[in-house]
């Protein structure tokens, strides 16, 4: 049991704003909510990917990981399931749907993504801007095989997918991007690499960048990392949804922290 998330999601209860935008004074982030939290899609949009998502739910091979970063907190063995997998790393439909609101809203040249798993997140991203540059990064070359088929199911042929250390594989994927207008860092869950990656990633940043970092709340480190990442003066809008982080470097603004339900 994570006791540090159990007690981090009772004060994220307590103390976040109105998903639906009540009383947020910046007309950015309020533009965001109602086009991003509240935008509504058909479920026939997402057919293919959650089609995938339930093969992969299904699917009961086993194959041999390899984990660069902080490790499941539920399994020590190296070998799991192409379900359990699907189960505990995939990302949900409910933020897969965010991803996808994100790209979709904002329509972002190049995305990035730090931690492929099996695509479903990635195809998620794509879908929300299917003529964006999409590189993602998988330590695992067992997942990043999975992740292609995904890929290839979803119809998707705009996303590359890197395998290796994210510490030998970022590097070239800056360079090969060139600017990072979207990223999602959803890898290696360390106070100290999720510090490292935004330092790494910033300089590719742009007035309109997003950056998502996801499972702010799965420790007590990456919680620091967030609230370290957030007191930056580089950072100008920040909204916590207890899960996962947006960040946003706009310029010309007021800098503001918010913690929104969503």
């Amino acid at each position: 049991m994570n006791l540090f998330l159990i007690k981090h999601t009772i004060k994220y209860l307590l103390t976040s704003g109105h998903k639906y935008g009540h009383r947020i004074h910046s007309p950015f982030v309020f533009d965001f909510v109602q086009s991003v939290f509240r935008a509504k899609y058909s479920k026939s949009v997402f057919s293919p990917i959650e089609n995938r998502r339930r093969a992969l739910m299904l699917d009961s091979r086993k194959i041999v990981i390899t984990d660069f970063g902080a490790g499941s907190k539920r399994k020590s063995s190296n070998t799991r399931t192409i379900s359990y997998i699907a189960r505990t790393s995939a990302s949900s439909g409910k933020y897969a749907r965010l991803l996808f609101a994100i790209t979709k809203r904002y329509q972002p040249r190049t995305i990035l993504e730090l931690g492929t798993s099996l695509g479903i997140g990635t195809a998620y991203l794509a879908y929300g801007c299917p003529e964006a540059k999409l590189i993602s990064l998988e330590g695992s070359q067992s997942i990043a095989d999975e992740a292609v088929h995904t890929m290839e199911a979803c119809g998707i042929n705009s996303a590359q997918i890197m395998v290796g250390n994210f510490d030998d594989t970022l590097g070239e994927a800056l360079r090969k991007l060139q600017y990072v207008d979207c990223a999602y860092i959803d890898g290696n869950h360390t106070k100290e690499a999720t510090l490292r990656y935004f330092e790494q990633i910033y300089p590719y940043c742009n007035a309109d960048t997003v950056l998502i970092f996801d499972d702010i709340s799965w420790s007590e480190g990456m919680y620091e990392a967030w609230q370290t990442i957030i007191a930056d003066e580089r950072v100008r809008i920040s909204i916590d949804i207890c899960k996962k982080g947006l960040v946003f470097f706009r310029k010309g603004i007021e800098k503001q922290c918010f913690t929104i339900r969503y």
